[in-house]
């Protein structure tokens, strides 16, 4: 890799760092957790706050206004978030949590739509953030319907990470949960992502009859993991509700 684009990917790293930290981070620990030099990542910081993507919230870096301008225009632009999103507002209106609609890109998700839910919890997760296959509620679902050979494929990809303790850590059980989410219809990611954040997450399909996206309802496991099974059947049910207006018929 270049400099120029060594430097260049450095900037979107920041950012995508400093959105994984919903109350703000310090310059600081942002330099820690990159692994960059402090002069370096300052230098890098300020230029960033000049044009709008990162602001400063007392000692610590939150988004920028031109982040949000972004994540408004490419949910303008994506024509899955148009055809989801009057589906999404009703099922977070109806849970009251947060929902989020999700499509694989390359080996990863990535949030493309996102409605707030009126509890207190609050998703640190962005529209155009990603997040990983395996640790995931919408991740996994997405994965579990793909073709066997797609899913093999993005199986090789995966360098399981430790995020929480119920992480899933190892290929064995990731089969083995895949399978579970293809005779249940959904899947749940109990905390193995972030912390205290419990998802339920269905599948949506395309007029091909392809997976092609996965929404979620996210919120504290307090709740959501004694409500697993009726938060179920309405995720579910809003995901057949998008799949048919895309022209899918599971």
């Amino acid at each position: 890799m270049k400099n120029g684009e060594k430097s260049l990917s450095k900037v979107f790293d920041i950012i995508e760092a400093a959105g994984r930290h919903g109350e703000g981070v310090s310059a600081k620990a942002l330099a820690a957790e990159l692994g960059m030099p402090e002069s370096t990542l300052f230098r890098m910081v300020k230029f960033l706050i000049g044009r709008g993507y990162l602001r400063r919230n007392g000692s610590r870096l939150t988004l920028g206004a031109a982040v949000l301008r972004l994540g408004a225009a490419a949910q303008r632009q994506n024509p899955l978030a148009l055809v989801a999103h009057e589906a999404l507002a009703a099922l977070s209106k109806q849970t009251c949590e947060t929902v989020h609609l999700a499509e694989l890109q390359g080996d990863h998700i990535v949030y493309v739509d996102k409605v707030e839910g009126s509890r207190s919890v609050r998703m640190a997760s962005l529209i155009g953030s990603s997040g990983p296959l395996y640790c995931t509620g919408v991740g996994k679902v997405i994965l579990a319907f793909q073709p066997e050979s797609e899913r093999k494929r993005l199986l090789e990809t995966i360098r399981f990470e430790t995020y929480t303790a119920t992480t899933i850590t190892t290929e064995e059980a990731l089969l083995d949960e895949l399978e579970k989410i293809r005779r249940q219809g959904f899947a749940v990611d109990d905390c193995e992502h972030e912390r205290g954040v419990f998802c339920i997450a269905a599948p949506v399909f395309n007029a091909g009859g392809a997976v092609c996206a996965g929404i979620s309802v996210s919120g504290s496991e307090l709740y959501l993991r004694d409500h697993t099974d009726e938060l179920a059947q309405e995720v579910v049910a809003a995901s057949r509700m998008i799949s048919s207006e895309l022209g899918g018929g599971r």
